[in-house]
């Protein structure tokens, strides 16, 4: 694999964001699932930022704007 491929690994892509979110929407009924896995993909998706995976704002954007819509599934989600 060259180096670009393994750099484009490590992008939360499209892609994946839509699978998860799909498997966030199975886990609905299951409250504790569906918030940490909701959870996970907040936190996956800014530390991809972080360490400066997207080539740039736009696509920051682009993968905000899919990932966003996680929040429009429903189910309980608790905070302490």
């Amino acid at each position: 694999m060259d180096l670009l491929a393994v750099v484009c690994s490590f992008i939360m892509k499209i892609d994946e964001i839509k699978e998860r979110i799909s498997y966030i929407e199975s886990q609905k009924y299951d409250d504790e699932v569906a918030h940490s896995e909701e959870d996970d993909l907040f936190y996956d998706f800014v530390t991809a930022i972080i360490e400066r995976k997207y080539k740039s704002r736009k696509d920051i954007i682009i993968a905000a704007e899919e990932l966003i819509k996680v929040r429009d599934i429903d189910f309980a989600r608790w905070h302490a």
